[in-house]
């Protein structure tokens, strides 16, 4: 055995421990309502001024969501009324492939859907990576200069197939989803 291969070795050991400590699901559960209530006060400042002058408003009911390793839990619903119009955010949960959490949008046109998802993706597609090796070739670094180190979790807007698009969560982006979904 020759020092690379120790080295190898000792990185493998790392990320395992690394990925047991990311299983944990109670810190899961926390980052995931901690996300929920960033995402409920970003969706404040966004209306924040029709919350102040009476124009709409915003209210939390209790939902229970069951999600396998995380077990039953409470999450809080926003319910987001402008007129006669109600707008609901329902979160649907953290143990999802390729996103760290998703928020399903209801309005009484349509839906929509907020998914917490690494920043610098765009598309469904850059989810997926496909990698392919020989048997008995020695496996070759990735030297790719778009691999991530560490992963920033923001909402996005993603949208329906077939694009299947991330779009950035902004005041306009929000307005625009809910003027699409809402009773109009």
């Amino acid at each position: 055995m020759n020092r690379t291969d120790f080295d190898e070795f000792v990185q493998r050991q790392h990320t395992k421990q690394q990925k047991e400590k990311e299983l944990d699901p109670k810190k899961k559960l926390r980052d995931w309502l901690e996300h929920l209530g960033s995402l409920y006060s970003q969706i404040k400042k966004f209306m924040k001024s029709y919350l102040d002058s009476g124009d709409a408003k915003i209210e939390f009911r209790k939902i229970q969501l069951n999600e396998e390793f995380i077990g039953l839990y409470d999450a809080d619903q926003l319910v987001l009324t402008i007129g006669r119009s109600v707008v609901t955010f329902t979160p649907i949960g953290t143990m999802l492939i390729g996103l760290k959490g998703r928020v399903d949008v209801q309005g009484a046109r349509g839906q929509a859907r907020l998914s917490l998802v690494n920043k610098q993706v765009n598309s469904a597609h850059q989810l997926i990576r496909v990698t392919v090796s020989v048997a008995g070739e020695a496996k070759k670094k990735s030297s790719s200069p778009d691999e991530i180190k560490e992963i920033e979790w923001t909402w996005k807007i993603f949208t329906a197939p077939p694009q299947m698009k991330f779009i950035d969560l902004t005041q306009e982006a929000f307005f625009d989803m809910i003027l699409s979904i809402a009773d109009a």
